[in-house]
């Protein structure tokens, strides 16, 4: 827990500020003066000052070796003093350091920088501070521990009561040496930490605000990067859950006497009407998705003040008509009317048994990743049954009847779908986007099995209506809601095998993307353009 936090240590380049210091001149300008100093260089590619330290000991016996030292750490800053003009915080950066201060949480900062950068840079921006170690004050800078040692004495403060926050793995060694918490940040450009391992992963500094509880969380998911320290720090598995709590994970396995149970528990809050139809078909959908037939339902259905015995009755009709679809036995539960809601708030609990004895492919870079039905059916009917009175003076009343009861056809439902992938297929993994919609989706996919996407937004298919409303509400379809469409990884002769069997069966199925190495990230190529996939903090429909 953060409670025992009295302190933070920052990196400064890439985590506080963003600069344009060019590594790659730096060291291509020092090789050049080893070369003309004719100075042995190490083969192997390091960053600069282990560059430069490592063509020190190569040359020990040589006299110059010193003035080669000297030179080149005038090279180094005075690369960097050339960034300094472009440099800036990262966004809300100074109001993050601000709220802990006052929260009297302590601030040092950590940097292989020189003092002549960073000071001036901390005092033009007024960027609050208690302490600051750049490389001229310090023996030995990060990963090694020192660094940061040296930094906490600073402070006056014990290990226990740290936190390191960076952007490079240089920094979260040096934090796992000593001991201590670690945060992970994505603002320097960096996609992943490799097997360095931080506490928390944030997009950047301004998700201390969340960890801290300095803001409120928005509604909708809880954010990866909290909800995966999270499942790691509090639940519980053993040798007989096959598999348990984590992101993008759709439902749980775990073995009995008699064989493996599938479970998942799923609530309903985005939607008042068909809240039964819902809380069967997303459940139902999560589970296939992972490879269980549906068998058993639990519900938990909470009430509001005021609502009348008709409103619950088709609630428990809606349930039993979708639980007869499926033929899944309705086996309890609780009911309650509760002045702590609003609207009804309804959570099901089911187990299945798996399709077959399923056995997840090795996910290997180039494998396909293939979208089986459109994205956002679920939002557009959604959108239409909340903004009826709004869209009806831009829409026909036919066009939006039919997109509000589009969750029935084209539907909602992936049953038979993810069944015949399971069944006929050599599939790796498979994911049905929720809330957050297909980037959601893909984001908890990459870091389920640790790999990165490249995605091309030409094949990707939106569903129709979706996109005439989304040009009034301008919104992005990549980040609504999207129950109805699945995402599936398989090697790419298969993915054609399967685009072909669903073409066959008029259902829309296309690749559209591949796998990449985790620390690529998540991309998109867009009008022969790459860049990061966009990421959105909440559903895209809340902004409605």
């Amino acid at each position: 827990m953060v409670s025992g936090i009295k302190g933070i240590i920052f990196d400064f380049d890439g985590t506080l500020f963003i600069s344009s210091i060019n590594f790659k001149i730096i060291r291509e300008r020092i090789i050049k003066l080893a070369n003309r100093m004719e100075l042995k260089i190490p083969e192997k590619d390091m960053p600069v000052l282990e560059l430069i330290e490592d063509i020190r000991k190569l040359n020990r016996n040589r006299k110059e070796k010193d003035l080669f030292v000297e030179k080149a750490k005038e090279i180094l800053e005075e690369e960097e003093m050339k960034a300094v003009e472009t440099a800036r915080p990262v966004s809300g950066a100074e109001n993050v350091l601000k709220m802990l201060k006052e929260n009297g949480i302590k601030i040092g900062i950590i940097t292989r920088n020189c003092s002549k950068v960073v000071i001036p840079l901390l005092k033009k921006y007024n960027i609050p501070y208690d302490t600051v170690l750049t490389r001229d004050e310090v023996k030995k800078v990060k990963p090694h521990p020192s660094h940061i040692k040296e930094m906490i004495k600073k402070l006056s403060l014990k290990k226990e009561q740290i936190i390191v926050v960076g952007d490079h793995p240089f920094d979260i060694k040096a934090a796992n040496s000593v001991g201590v918490k670690s945060i992970g940040v994505l603002s320097g450009g960096r996609e992943w930490f490799g097997d360095v391992n931080p506490d928390f992963v944030f997009e950047d500094i301004n998700g201390i605000k969340y960890l801290f509880g300095f803001e409120s969380l928005k509604p909708g998911k809880i954010p990866n990067f909290l909800l995966s320290y999270l499942l790691k720090k509090y639940t519980i598995v053993s040798e007989d859950v096959l598999a348990g709590p984590g992101v993008g994970v759709d439902c749980a396995f775990f073995r009995e006497r008699k064989g493996i149970i599938g479970v998942k528990t799923d609530p309903i809050t985005l939607v008042g009407k068909d809240i039964g139809f819902y809380l069967v078909n997303i459940n139902v959908n999560d589970l296939v998705v992972m490879g269980a037939i549906p068998k058993y339902l639990l519900t938990t259905l909470i009430f509001p003040e005021g609502i009348k015995f008709p409103e619950i009755e088709e609630i428990f009709s809606q349930i039993n008509r979708e639980c007869r679809k499926f033929n899944i036995k309705w086996i309890g539960g609780h009911t309650e009317i509760s002045e702590s809601v609003s609207q009804p708030v309804c959570c099901g609990t089911l187990l299945g048994i798996p399709v077959k004895k399923i056995k997840e492919s090795k996910i290997k870079k180039g494998d396909s990743l293939i979208l089986i039905k459109e994205v956002g059916i679920e939002a557009a009917s959604i959108i239409v049954r909340e903004k009826w009175d709004e869209l009806k003076n831009f829409f026909s009343e036919r066009f939006l009847k039919k997109v509000a009861d589009s969750i029935y056809n084209p539907g909602i439902s992936i049953y038979s779908e993810a069944i015949e992938l399971w069944e006929k297929f050599n599939i790796c993994g498979m994911h049905d986007p929720t809330e957050g919609g297909i980037s959601a989706g893909i984001y908890e996919l990459s870091e389920r099995y640790n790999v990165g996407f490249i995605v091309y937004s030409e094949k990707i298919k939106i569903f129709p209506p979706l996109k005439r409303i989304l040009k009034y509400f301008k919104i992005s379809p990549y980040g609504v809601i999207s129950s109805g469409c699945i995402l599936a990884i398989a090697p790419f002769k298969e993915a054609i095998r399967i685009k072909e069997f669903f073409k066959n069966k008029n259902v829309i199925c296309e690749i559209i993307g591949e796998v990449i190495d985790r620390d690529e990230g998540v991309k998109i190529v867009e009008k022969g353009k790459v860049k990061k996939f966009p990421f959105f903090e909440t559903d895209e429909i809340t902004k409605i």
